[in-house]
């Protein structure tokens, strides 16, 4: 039995991964935006351990998430899979922290929960695209940006630093496909159930993936660009990697 906990998992990829994990006997914790949700999502999936409520739009939100997940933890894995996006209400908005919504949920909320949670005994997973190859990785004006593409770029970026700190954990970023969901649209190619098994495998240990390389073979560019991101992080929300200053 593995204990995981997923960020948006009322609907979506998130829920029908949970749900396959529940059906094997794994523990999952869910999580929410807000109280109707996650009585939705309790209600959807009755056996799961509980559901996490916090709307990763607001920086204090996420951040007494983390403490509420630590209370329920420790988790064998997190996955950060919570999002917005293409054409959702929330996807040209400005918080009341004074960023973009998309960047606070996409970018600032995974690095956040995964500073201030207890680190994961063995696997991390930040939720990408293939739309991060259209992102722009000089980060200009990053957290003013409404753009999708540009955030799930950072996911990756997250995921290869928070590798580099942690190499004693799986640490990956995932590309999930177009598939039919609320933001992928129906006339997406792919179906919500082959990613959702794809994710629930990994999530429980039954398929092992390599580990996302370290560093060590990408460019010094690109290396500088992760740390600025998370730089960029840290000073906006003031959360810091754990050990570091």
């Amino acid at each position: 039995m593995v204990r995981i906990f997923i960020t948006g998992s009322t609907d979506g990829i998130g829920q029908a991964a949970a749900k396959l994990l529940l059906d094997q006997g794994h523990e999952v914790t869910l999580h929410a935006r807000n109280a109707q949700r996650a009585a939705d999502a309790q209600a959807a999936l009755p056996k799961a351990a509980g559901v996490l409520v916090g709307d990763l739009k607001s920086i204090s939100e996420t951040k007494k998430l983390a403490q509420e997940a630590n209370a329920a933890g420790p988790f064998d894995a997190i996955v950060h899979n919570a999002g917005i996006g293409y054409g959702s209400t929330s996807s040209k908005e400005t918080t009341s922290d004074g960023i973009s919504a998309v960047f606070a949920v996409n970018t600032l909320a995974p690095y956040i929960l995964t500073c201030l949670m207890d680190k994961p005994t063995t696997r991390l997973l930040f939720m990408s695209s293939d739309s991060h190859w259209g992102g722009d990785g000089s980060l200009r004006n990053a957290a003013q940006s409404h753009s999708y593409g540009n955030s799930k770029l950072h996911d990756v970026m997250l995921a290869k630093a928070f590798a580099r700190r942690w190499d004693d954990i799986q640490v990956i970023s995932m590309h999930p496909g177009w598939v039919r969901t609320k933001m992928g649209g129906m006339a997406a190619p792919g179906s919500v159930s082959s990613s959702a098994k794809a994710l629930a495998g990994w999530a429980s240990g039954e398929n092992s993936l390599a580990k996302v390389d370290s560093g060590a073979f990408v460019t010094q560019g690109v290396l500088e660009k992760q740390e600025e991101l998370m730089g960029l992080c840290k000073q906006i929300s003031g959360v810091s990697v754990p050990g570091e200053k």
